[in-house]
């Protein structure tokens, strides 16, 4: 008997797909200026899951940036259509980084960090009550 994955997603166009067999370990915005210039937004949203627990399918292409802690980002994204679907980090090996924005159903995001708020722009506000981090906290 299978049980009923926790989320399902994918980019604009379907080409690439995913299943979310768990539910994310943490959720947060990030205000740095790599993540406005990739959304093209103040922010992007993000739920950090275990990689083991997520199934992508269809093919990404990629661009990998050095981060201000050292550590290796590198975004996937659809390369028909654009859409960034997750990204990995030397950071956290193990575990994915799905953008909100591309789950079917995002309703259950509720962002528990806003990260690197030293960027953020006046106009872009955050939750009440969501911590605010100028920079990236440390790993819990």
């Amino acid at each position: 008997m299978t049980s009923e994955p926790f989320a399902t997603g994918q980019c604009l166009c379907g080409a690439v797909r995913f299943v979310a067999n768990a539910k994310p370990v943490r959720m947060a915005q990030c205000h740095c200026r790599d993540c406005q210039r990739v959304s093209g937004a103040g922010h992007t949203s993000n739920a950090l899951l275990e990689a083991a627990s997520v199934e992508v399918s269809g093919h990404t292409a990629s661009y990998a940036v050095t981060a201000d802690s050292g550590n290796t980002l590198t975004r996937h994204f659809c390369p028909t259509c654009g859409s960034r679907i997750f990204a990995l980090n030397t950071r956290r090996p193990g575990m994915i980084i799905l953008a909100a924005g591309t789950f079917d159903d995002s309703s259950w995001f509720k962002p528990q960090a806003a990260l690197y708020t030293r960027s953020r722009h006046d106009w872009d506000t955050a939750a009440e009550g969501v911590p605010q981090f100028e920079t990236m906290p440390p790993p819990r």
